[in-house]
């Protein structure tokens, strides 16, 4: 569980994962937007050596590939510690109809971080970094979409859970 010692936590949780999303993916692209401006800056000083230069033109090259591996690699992780924490916890069943609820929550603010994200992306100067996002863009372009599907799983991990 994320946030201590609660049970049936699956609202909360479902939250923080499209919201670390949010910011795991607009920090990765806006931070190569950044790296960008910066790598070209270095090049173009005459008096940085060509080592220095070098280095840094293989950083920024590995930038995007390497923060988007991690964006999908946080999200695999995030997934599967909803699913286990889900598993793990002792809740009522009673807690499972009132939280497919409240999920509707869930789904209201992947639909709204999705969107943000969208038109953050559209800006005519971060469209070209976002696309070296290929991960990141995915997910959050279809944020909703897989916040259904992982619900349906924790769903399913809940009943399971209360048929043994």
């Amino acid at each position: 569980m994320i946030f201590g010692n609660k049970k049936g936590n699956v609202v909360v949780e479902g939250i923080t994962i499209v919201i670390l999303m949010f910011v795991l993916a607009v920090i990765g692209v806006f931070s190569y937007y950044t790296f960008d401006q910066l790598n070209t800056d270095l090049q173009a000083d005459t008096e940085m050596a060509t080592v220095s230069k070098e280095t840094s033109q293989t950083l920024y090259d590995n930038h995007a590939p390497l923060m988007d591996n991690l964006f999908m690699f946080a999200f695999v992780l995030f997934v599967l510690f909803v699913i286990v924490s889900a598993f793990v916890i002792d809740t009522h069943p009673i807690f499972f109809f009132i939280s497919i609820i409240l999920l509707m929550g869930v789904f209201v603010v992947a639909g709204i971080m999705g969107n943000t994200y969208d038109d953050i992306m559209q800006d005519s100067e971060i469209s070209a970094y976002a696309n070296e996002f290929t991960y990141a863009s995915w997910v959050m372009t279809h944020i909703l979409e897989l916040m259904i599907t992982i619900v349906f799983l924790i769903s399913v991990v809940l009943f399971i859970k209360f048929k043994t």
